[in-house]
């Protein structure tokens, strides 16, 4: 190990994303250094300002689809606008309430930029945190570009219309029921519509905070199987017997390390991922529902509105399900790496030391979400199966 002359600006590089889009929501732990009173105000304030803003649109929301509503059609496509706001509501408790682990995580990865083995692994390190970098910035013009569309186009593009009372009739991103007040008179009107954007904006961003974390600890994780694979080999190919006991250690203490990591980083995302995948594959299918039922009455702005949202929400899942196969793959490289080791080069005494090298080694790697199901392409594809089952379950109960 050395260290890494470079390791503020890796660091920056690799979290300055995620760090922007948590800040937004006031869910960035301090790693450097211990918290001030002003910047703990600052993280409870707007912590207390986005469930405001979530609560402005869920309960208004609810009470239409209570109360107004009482077109089935109309209800089914509203309950897919309450899963989202409410699931976002479950997603961002949870990382409220993960902050210190989030917080141990972001210093395992800020120690492993400031110690790494050699300019490879740094290399490695760094090509995985744009991998993640990448990941965040696709599933950020998914989320924001369908968002806003929804949030601005799709209810300024139906106009006003007129009821049967003659009232004149203005749409809310979100149909609404106020109790103390008319939604439908200025400035009330304004003041909600505005409203109901920041709390899409709100919505959006804990989708990408998360996935953001997720991409930047799996990928993390990815590179540092791929350097615990170049220290086990370097191990067997050293020259020098009086250097195996050094490189034995070394590779032992840092294979123990990465499993702790893993385990940390399990703990942290697995109710997360089991909310945002089984969540949103309820929401895909009552957004396919939705775009259906927007082809028969022939409303291309909707569909369009709705076949985007379907595509992000979607991604999203994949993005989960990517990063998981990823460490899945690193992890059965790892496997294959240390049960095909020249351990015969090895003197009697460090060859059996690699047996438990070897039982750790096949340990799988693996994300779950929830302890319920791996995190992978397969589960994406039952995902998605899943999805258009529950649509067509849905078409047959609707007609």
């Amino acid at each position: 190990m050395y260290a890494n002359k470079h390791y503020e600006n890796d660091i920056k590089y690799s979290m300055q994303l995620n760090r922007f889009a948590c800040r937004l929501l006031g869910i960035w732990p301090s790693i450097e250094t211990e918290s001030s009173n002003f910047e703990n105000l600052r993280r409870i304030l707007l912590i207390l300002v986005c469930y405001f803003l979530l609560a402005c649109e869920l309960i208004p929301t609810i009470l239409y689809v209570i109360i107004v509503e009482k077109r089935t059609r109309v209800k089914l496509k509203l309950i897919s606008s309450v899963m989202f706001t409410t699931l976002a509501v479950l997603k961002y408790s949870s990382l409220v309430f993960t902050q210190s682990k989030v917080r141990n995580c972001l210093m395992r990865v800020r120690d492993d930029w400031q110690n790494v083995a050699n300019a490879k692994a740094r290399e490695s390190m760094i090509d995985r945190a744009r991998t993640a970098r990448r990941l965040l910035l696709l599933c950020s013009l998914f989320m924001y570009t369908s968002g806003l569309y929804f949030r601005t186009v799709v209810p300024l593009s139906k106009g006003k219309s007129v009821n049967n009372r003659n009232i004149t009739i203005r749409f809310l991103p979100c149909p609404s029921y106020f109790i103390f007040f008319d939604g439908q008179i200025s400035p009330a009107y304004e003041i909600m519509f505005f409203i109901q954007f920041l709390s899409g904006f709100i919505k959006y961003t804990i989708t990408v905070a998360i996935c953001s974390l997720a991409a930047l600890f799996a990928m993390h994780l990815c590179a540092q199987l791929e350097i615990l694979m170049s220290l086990i080999n370097d191990f067997i190919n050293e020259p020098e017997e009086k250097n195996l006991a050094k490189r034995l250690a070394a590779t032992v203490k840092y294979h123990t390390e990465m499993r702790n990591f893993f385990q940390l980083v399990q703990k942290t995302l697995e109710h997360t991922s089991l909310l945002e995948v089984m969540g949103c594959t309820m929401i895909v299918c009552l957004l396919g529902h939705d775009i259906l039922t927007e082809w028969e009455d022939q409303n291309v702005i909707a569909m369009f509105s709705y076949l985007v949202l379907l595509t992000s929400i979607g991604f999203n899942i994949f993005i989960f399900c990517f990063i998981g196969e990823q460490l899945s793959e690193e992890g059965e490289k790892l496997s294959l790496t240390v049960c095909t080791l020249a351990w015969y080069r090895l003197p009697n005494a460090k060859a059996r030391a690699l047996i438990l090298i070897i039982a750790m080694s096949n340990i799988p790697t693996k994300l779950k979400a929830g302890k319920f199901f791996d995190l992978s392409i397969k589960t994406f594809g039952d995902v998605v199966k899943t999805a258009v089952t529950y649509l067509n379950l849905i078409r047959k109960v609707m007609e």
